[in-house]
């Protein structure tokens, strides 16, 4: 994969408008510009679902802790705003999260995942679950003799039971490793310190 070039951009996504703690949720994590990430061919990849862009930073946080590559999962159908309002119980990302079969598509998937042997796998978190489109990723993906570890953003609910939903969707072969949930007011320097003690 080729070098990510920093791009400026302030995420500044309050609870407001779309979001609300026990629906379709979003940590705020305020970051100046996206770090550059320079990766390494070192096993790790950082795989991430961010349709409001939160979850873009936390990914590259962690990638440049890391000096991983990133692989964004990319719906086929991006999410507008109107997609992502809980207070419509008919808005898409409420009516795909009432069905637990339902799996948006994904425009690209990934070619070749041997040389990766740890997955950190970053989503946010709707109605106290992952995204769906994140089960089609793990049941449309080899993941074969991988160890994943789960990197959930909300406002206050964590990562709750959403990671144990999806081990359950993985062969037996896929080693599950603790994950963690950030929650309003999580910063890089946070990030930094649990990628630390991934590692050490």
């Amino acid at each position: 994969m080729k070098k990510i070039i920093a791009v400026f951009l302030i995420l500044m996504l309050a609870c407001g408008t779309a979001f609300a703690e026990d629906a379709v949720t979003s940590a705020t994590l305020k970051m100046e510009k996206l770090p550059e990430v320079e990766a390494k061919d070192n096993g790790y990849l950082v795989v991430y679902f961010s349709p409001d862009d939160t979850n873009r930073a936390a990914a590259y946080a962690i990638a440049s802790a890391l000096s991983a590559e990133l692989y964004e999962i990319e719906p086929v159908e991006p999410y507008t705003e109107d997609d992502l309002n809980y207070r419509d119980n008919q808005s898409r990302s409420m009516t795909e999260m009432r069905d637990s079969q339902s799996r948006p598509g994904i425009a690209r998937m990934p070619e070749d995942l041997s040389p990766y042997q740890t997955i950190i796998l970053c989503y946010p978190i709707w109605g106290g679950q992952a995204p769906r489109i994140i089960a089609t990723f793990l049941e449309g993906t080899d993941l074969s003799g991988k160890t994943i570890i789960p990197f959930a953003t909300s406002n206050s609910s964590g990562i709750g039971s959403s990671d144990k939903t999806l081990q359950a969707l993985t062969g037996e072969t896929v080693q599950w490793q603790e994950g963690i949930g950030i929650r309003k007011g999580t910063t890089e320097e946070d990030i930094r310190l649990w990628v630390e003690s991934l590692i050490h």
